[in-house]
């Protein structure tokens, strides 16, 4: 449901005053009521509902934490972001580096008892193929042999395209070329093996409770939409694991609400905390900081004529000060230059157009605005109170050092992704945390082909480059590929502009022990004690 422009919000400060109240009038309920917490149970906020568990189609933020914990892929990561054995206990690649050997970790069951085999990541990698399925993120395959083709339709038989299972714990993979990151593909959850049989069982509702099996440390126990999801710890699950018996995601769209509740115990863990109240907290102990591979930017929809001029891109660009905007979210965040962030290949602090509000209006002159023209830029943006605060700040920056008339309009998240799919809106906030520690992750979702290019943007030129960078090995080499694609996104094109680099800020209960939140924000149950 679309919530009111913003010249029409609620404060905030009314808001948390009568959603306080009613907190602590008790009036609080989630299928019954929050509980008090039961000593094997961790607790946590989901800030929406998710969209799917089915993981070949899952594609935001919000599933992360429940996916990342009810399976795992081949290989994952480690404390230092190393990929390490899981699903598959060892691999080899070839010398030509063009293909891969995956030995399955002998003695895995799924939940309901069946052995993993690897046909059943030759399935899932199929499904996710499949032009039937429409995954966003089929494109992360499109490296192996046959396999674009068969997502476009030009290949129907399957066999063809370089995924095979040699026997039952034996996967091998072929690339058409060689490619610096692709060990990197399969620790991310859209390439996690599915059973066949459960998915021709079940049909599109494989991913429910009481259907969906599952490899990770926990089982998905009971959905209550838009109320709660529960995971309970997977008896069968093949390596060690902490003491959650339970681990309870509570769905809490607002962020004071969120935060009442962590306050009166109902929360183990708490992210995405309102400005205002990291401001407050900022001493706790409770308080908690982690790396972030994760970008906050602008974005610009070119089948809106509105945004269509290059120079109004690029005045919009120059006419926000991102030193001022950090300094209001109170999170640690840093101001942005390249889109991809620090950390990883391909950052650059001269990345994109530097804040000057002088070239900005001379800019917007020359592509034909003047300076209070009435026409009103509606800017998409989720309804969160970070999110907010960020797009009030550009619609001020724009009003003060352009004269732009920018309409905020937040929705709530299913409504908000539900826009940026079918293009609604001119501009967008938006933001691209790492699905793995790589810039061909920030650079590929432009590419012509690939399923999360929101901004309707295209160039083969681009996608060449993007796509010849993968085959170089060369750290350095890759680097000036990338460095200058970045160049073409936000300079000569202005299709976006980076606003932060965020970090995780959290809140952790004391009981809560050796809780991990790596950078691209995966949240190891498997590894908490709770005291």
């Amino acid at each position: 449901m679309r919530l009111l422009p913003d010249n029409r919000i609620r404060s905030s400060w009314l808001t948390r005053v009568l959603l306080t109240a009613l907190i602590l009038l008790g009036s609080w309920t989630l299928s019954g009521g929050v509980r008090a917490a039961h000593p094997g149970s961790f607790t946590f906020r989901l800030t929406g509902e998710p969209e799917t568990l089915d993981w070949n189609r899952a594609h935001t933020t919000i599933e992360t934490y429940l996916l990342m914990n009810l399976m795992e892929g081949l290989v994952s990561f480690d404390e230092k972001m190393n990929v390490v054995s899981a699903l598959a206990q060892s691999w080899k690649r070839s010398e030509d580096g063009r293909t891969y050997t995956f030995k399955i970790r002998p003695g895995v069951k799924w939940s309901d008892g069946v052995s993993l085999r690897a046909q059943d990541f030759v399935f899932s990698w199929k499904r996710l193929l499949s032009p039937l399925t429409a995954a966003s993120y089929a494109y992360l395959l499109f490296d192996i042999e046959g396999a674009e083709y068969f997502n476009r339709g030009k290949l129907k038989d399957f066999s063809e395209v370089g995924i095979k299972a040699l026997d039952d714990l034996t996967l091998q993979v072929k690339l058409a070329r060689p490619v610096a990151h692709w060990i990197y593909i399969p620790t991310f959850w859209v390439t996690f093996p599915l059973r066949e049989d459960v998915v021709s069982k079940h049909g599109e509702g494989w991913a429910r409770p009481g259907r969906l099996v599952t490899l990770g440390a926990f089982t998905l126990d009971s959905y209550e939409i838009d109320q709660r999801i529960v995971m309970k710890s997977n008896p069968r699950y093949y390596a060690k694991k902490g003491n959650i018996e339970q681990a309870i995601g509570l769905i809490v769209k607002d962020d004071a609400t969120a935060l009442s509740l962590y306050e009166s115990g109902k929360f183990d863990f708490l992210t995405e905390i309102s400005s205002y109240d990291l401001k407050r907290l900022s001493t706790s102990a409770e308080l908690k900081r982690f790396p972030y591979f994760k970008t906050t930017y602008l974005g610009f929809n070119l089948r809106k004529p509105v945004v269509g001029a290059v120079g109004l891109r690029r005045a919009i660009a120059q006419a926000i000060d991102k030193s001022k905007l950090v300094s209001l979210l109170y999170g640690n965040q840093k101001p942005a230059t390249s889109f991809v962030p620090p950390g990883i290949l391909g950052y650059s602090e001269k990345a994109g157009l530097a804040f000057n509000p002088i070239l900005a209006r001379d800019e917007l002159k020359r592509s034909g605005w003047s300076s209070g023209r009435n026409v009103r830029i509606e800017l998409l943006t989720p309804s969160w109170d970070k999110s907010l605060t960020v797009a009030q700040f550009v619609q001020a920056e724009l009003k003060k050092n352009l004269g732009l008339d920018v309409q905020v309009s937040p929705f709530d998240h299913k409504s908000y992704r539900a826009q940026l799919d079918v293009g609604a809106f001119p501009a967008f906030q938006g933001s691209w945390g790492a699905d793995y520690p790589d810039p061909d992750n920030f650079l590929s979702v432009f590419l012509k082909a690939g399923g999360n290019n929101r901004w309707n943007w295209s160039s083969d030129a681009f996608d060449d480059s993007v796509l010849q960078a993968r085959s170089i090995l060369k750290a350095t080499t890759r680097e000036q590929f990338y460095v200058r694609a970045q160049k073409t996104l936000l300079e000569d094109t202005a299709i976006l502009v980076p606003l932060y680099y965020d970090t995780n800020v959290a809140l952790v209960k004391p009981r809560v022990k050796g809780l991990q939140l790596n950078p691209l924000n995966y949240l190891y149950l498997k590894s908490v004690q709770l005291q």
